[in-house]
């Protein structure tokens, strides 16, 4: 009976994730001719990559090197400038590298404690190279390629060597993350972390205690970096409870709880160790956690950020942050009673807003000229148009493989193998973002997981030679 539960499981899971790839790539309807050619172009990269690419360690390293000098190119290119939260949080980090607190007087770090580890990480970065943006920047490249040897390892050790080299040039190649390359953010590290941690627990011939907290710890310091952690590891946990109800094995079980185990201590210590450097009193605490729903659940902005919402809540927050909190809560509660025919249609717009738009190119473009010259005879304008474009063929490209890979997964039958996780993955992300606040930069998170996914469509139809 367990066994048959454990594969049930599995097998609506894969059934949900496949209905996730339909509905986005149903969603993203086009009439751009840039957008075919991207895919085709996309296509023939995975065609010659399979043809000519051998996989092995030299292999990863010329990954690593092509994903991280694209990064560089986009970071010289741009020069792209911290603007808003990246902004808030790298005046911090320069402040806190020399010493000074005064950042604490900001209501922010108050409200969003957690964004206080990724400051100490800048301001550590700071303290050793100096206040040019550039070392922060590169140090971006180096997790964004570390990131492409991640899918590929990930991918090998799902599907086999071809299928795996095949999807991981296209990731490399994949431009939504360059566009990021120079920005501030806190998802190039996040990222990076997260899928090492994903790594270290499907890594190997057999489950181990040492790799499952080794896990759970490279998740908690992911999240510390960009609090999303908790998908990661409920996906990885899921899998090892399903995996365990299957084989009727009550260790792999334990060690599932064990890896949870790993990850909420080293969340503690991570946040003690924040209160008593003095960093913040606050430690990577989330004290307005509505914030996220009452926006994901707004009707009228279609669950994306909006002025209304931020003068309504966060601006008082800084006299009177409990009573905040209190109508806040009351706002989510209303905002949920409305009948689930809004909300099936709240839910259906978002996820077009963040998996049909296209993306955002503000944080890594907005400080130049819409007129100004980016290429001979092409303005910043046009060429973000096309950038965008040509970004959304190899992510429709993407969703399709991972369509093509979930699909047979199902028909197959297969159950709780490791290539359960990227499938927990993605309807975990998926469904998270039809309650919470959404963004098409977001999508930065899962798209190695969609990479992955689509490694699967190609296993066994590409041998090894």
């Amino acid at each position: 009976m367990l066994s048959k539960t454990g594969r049930f499981g599995a097998r609506v899971c894969t059934a949900i994730a496949l209905l996730i790839c339909a509905v986005i790539l149903l969603q993203n309807r086009t009439y751009s001719l840039v957008i075919p050619l991207a895919v085709a172009a996309g296509a023939a990269v995975v065609w010659l990559a399979f043809r000519f690419v051998k996989p092995g360690k030299g292999f990863e390293i010329g990954l690593f090197l092509l994903r991280f000098v694209l990064a560089l190119v986009f970071i010289l290119w741009l020069k792209s400038q911290p603007v808003q939260d990246f902004d808030t949080m790298h005046q911090a980090a320069v402040q806190l590298a020399r010493g000074d607190h005064g950042y604490l007087q900001d209501v922010y770090f108050f409200n969003w404690a957690y964004q206080s580890a990724f400051v100490a990480y800048e301001a550590l970065v700071i303290r050793l190279f100096g206040g040019s943006l550039l070392p922060l920047q590169l140090l971006n490249a180096l997790w964004m390629a570390g990131t492409a040897v991640l899918v590929y390892r990930i991918a090998a050790r799902l599907t086999n060597g071809k299928a795996a080299a095949a999807v991981s040039v296209l990731y490399a190649l994949y431009p939504a993350p360059l566009f990021l390359a120079g920005v501030l953010t806190n998802q190039h590290l996040s990222v990076f972390l997260l899928y090492a941690g994903i790594y270290v627990l499907m890594s190997g011939s057999g489950l181990t205690w040492t790799r499952t907290v080794e896990a759970g710890a490279l998740i908690a310091l992911g999240n510390a970096m960009r609090p999303i952690g908790i998908i990661p590891l409920l996906a990885c946990v899921i899998w090892l409870v399903l995996r365990a109800l299957t084989g009727r094995n009550w260790k792999t079980l334990l060690r599932g709880l064990g890896m949870a185990a790993s990850y909420f201590l080293c969340g503690m210590l991570l946040s003690a160790l924040i209160v008593g450097s003095g960093i913040n009193p606050n430690g990577l605490a989330n004290n307005q956690p509505m914030w996220k729903f009452v926006v994901g659940l707004n009707q009228e902005s279609d669950g994306q950020w909006n002025r209304g919402d931020y003068e309504r809540f966060i601006v008082p927050s800084a006299a009177d942050p409990e009573g905040v909190d209190a109508a806040m809560r009351q706002e989510v509660t209303q905002r949920l009673s409305v009948g689930p025919g809004k909300l099936v249609g709240l839910a259906l717009r978002k996820s077009i807003g963040m998996w049909a738009g296209y993306e955002d190119l503000y944080w890594g473009f907005g400080h130049l000229d819409p007129e100004g010259e980016a290429l001979p005879g092409v303005n910043w304008n046009s060429l973000q148009l096309l950038l965008a474009q040509a970004e959304k063929g190899l992510y429709l490209l993407a969703f399709a493989l991972a369509f093509a890979g979930v699909l047979r997964r199902l028909i197959k039958r297969e159950q709780t193998g490791a290539d359960l996780v990227p499938v927990l993955l993605l309807c975990g992300y998926y469904a998270v973002h039809l309650i919470v606040e959404v963004q098409v930069r977001y999508r930065y998170f899962l798209m190695p997981c969609v990479f992955v996914l689509g490694a699967m469509a190609l296993r066994n139809w590409w041998k090894e030679e």
